[in-house]
């Protein structure tokens, strides 16, 4: 009886991951809204509408499967820029008129300071975060969308709700969760009154019902500046970081428990001058490069490329194009035709913000693009001011979209069902099991050779949360052993993760 209480549940729940799978599917990155009244679709040929809006910084939109506009919306907006207004974010509806109660969103026309989640992959209602960098609203902040509201034009239930009242840097970024369900919102914070440097990440698990801040992780280098990016590769598994003090940097993301591990320092941060300003960051779509955007001043844009395979990955750099002038720029975005996308900075020195009707030129009608990133050095081909916009004009900003349409890490840990791990890590040696014990209703964890001497055992969820969490020591010769008792926890499907200063492993089984 226990077998086939076993067996069927492995099948329900195969069966429910499947469905995340298939049901996520329903949203596309295919549509972007950003500028001055520009809208593109990257169909074959590329299409393009209007948009009744202004944007001068990071954007939003969201689209459904077939490709059509649900909503839009940014940080920023001609009206609230021009006066002393400082909720300055706006959300808009497919009809391009503002969302019933979309107005006066608390963030402050910044760079990657707004984003679009998925609430849940069963209705249409959605998250909106917002990051307060500067005052007087410092802090994360969210909305919350229904789209089922306002005759299906939508309608903002929940505004401004404040997630945390630290002050947060302009580097917000989501990523699907391993499931292909849910969601880990990625941000940093920083001390806007003293400057002092951390290297803390603040990681935050979304589903259908809430958001659950996970434990701070404290990785790679120190950094002071409010202005960077945060960015992922194809898959999920990769996360870039760059800031305005020189900070480059590459990280492991893993989609099942949102740990961010192994920090490769590509540039260290400076404390003092010249500032390189890496605003934006992107990876190439087969993951091999990344491009990193450097605006010296706002009269000067480099686009470096890294190749990531290289054996040093520093001394890869390679500056495969300088733009000038009014032409600068600040954020570059991978588009759904693999091409890199980067916004001038919109000849605002001569048309100002916003642009008079009449102020149409070659530079804030065009983005500059990279046409094949994924090729090495010169032959990705950058190409200035290549790309019109089919009449319409652009200024700083790019669509700030997560990648809606990943799916879930197939073959990972939260995609794969097993009773007991045992796990053999040949390059490091290490062996590491784990299984659950049904009479006496606990999970025995065994490791040898490790490498490392203390660390973290966390015990997560299928989604992600963390159920339980210690503290450990490993004993001479790296062994270690411990059991967590179950009495108090439900059964299901959880994942065991041990974490030293030198290793990291982690295994699902099941408690029935």
């Amino acid at each position: 009886m226990k077998r086939a209480i076993f067996v069927n549940s492995i099948i329900f729940l195969t069966t429910l991951l499947l469905n995340w799978g298939t049901s996520n599917a329903q949203y596309s990155n295919k549509v972007w809204c950003f500028g001055d009244s520009a809208g593109v679709i990257f169909t074959n040929p590329v299409r393009y509408f209007t948009i009744n809006e202004s944007y001068l910084t990071a954007s939003v939109t969201i689209a459904d499967a077939q490709d059509s506009l649900l909503f839009y919306g940014s940080s920023t907006n001609a009206v609230a820029y021009n006066s002393s207004l400082k909720k300055r974010g706006k959300l808009i509806s497919r009809n391009h008129q503002m969302m019933m109660n979309g107005d006066s969103l608390i963030c402050l026309g910044w760079y990657h300071d707004i984003l679009i989640v998925p609430k849940s992959v069963l209705d249409s209602t959605f998250y909106v975060f917002l990051a307060g960098v500067s005052g007087p609203y410092f802090g994360l902040y969210y909305c919350i969308v229904d789209l089922k509201l306002n005759n299906g034009l939508g309608a903002v239930t929940q505004k401004n709700v404040m997630l945390d009242p630290v002050s947060t840097k302009d580097a917000l970024m989501a990523v699907k969760h391993g499931n292909g369900k849910d969601w880990w919102l990625v941000t940093r914070k920083w001390d806007h009154l003293s400057l002092t440097a951390d290297n803390a990440f603040y990681v935050y698990f979304v589903d259908s019902t809430g958001i659950y801040p996970q434990a701070v992780q404290n990785e790679g280098a120190f950094r002071t500046t409010g202005g960077g990016d945060v960015t992922f590769n194809s898959d999920g598994t990769k996360m870039a970081v760059s800031d305005w003090r020189n900070l480059i940097e590459l990280y492991d993301f893993d989609r099942c428990t949102g740990i961010i591990s192994s920090p490769l320092n590509i540039e260290l941060p400076t404390t003092t001058g010249p500032f390189k300003y890496y605003f934006s960051a992107a990876f190439s779509a087969n993951d091999r490069y990344l491009y990193v955007l450097s605006n010296l001043g706002m009269s000067e844009t480099t686009i470096f490329q890294y190749d990531l395979q290289s054996g040093n990955i520093p001394s890869s750099k390679m500056a495969i194009g300088t733009i000038m002038d009014s032409a600068s720029a600040v954020m570059m975005k991978l588009a759904p035709d693999n091409r890199i996308y980067i916004s001038a900075l919109s000849d605002i020195i001569g048309g100002g913000y916003p642009y008079p009707a009449n102020y149409y030129n070659y530079v804030n009608t065009h983005l500059s693009v990279i046409n094949y990133p994924d090729s090495a050095g010169l032959s990705s081909d950058f190409q200035l001011l290549s790309f019109p916009l089919g009449g319409h004009r652009t200024y700083r900003g790019l669509p700030h979209n997560p990648n809606y349409e990943m799916g879930p890490l197939v073959g990972s840990l939260c995609d794969t069902l097993t009773v007991g791990l045992t796990e053999n890590d040949e390059k490091n040696d290490v062996f590491f099991q784990a299984w659950y014990n049904q009479e006496w209703n606990m999970i025995h964890v065994n490791a040898s050779k490790l490498k490392g001497k203390s660390g973290v055992l966390r015990l997560f969820d299928v989604e992600g949360r963390v159920v339980v969490e210690r503290k450990v020591d490993v004993i001479a010769g790296g062994y270690f052993t411990t059991e967590i008792v179950m009495n108090d926890i439900a059964s299901g499907v959880y994942i065991v993760s041990l974490v030293t200063e030198k290793d990291k492993i982690q295994g699902k089984i099941m408690k029935y």
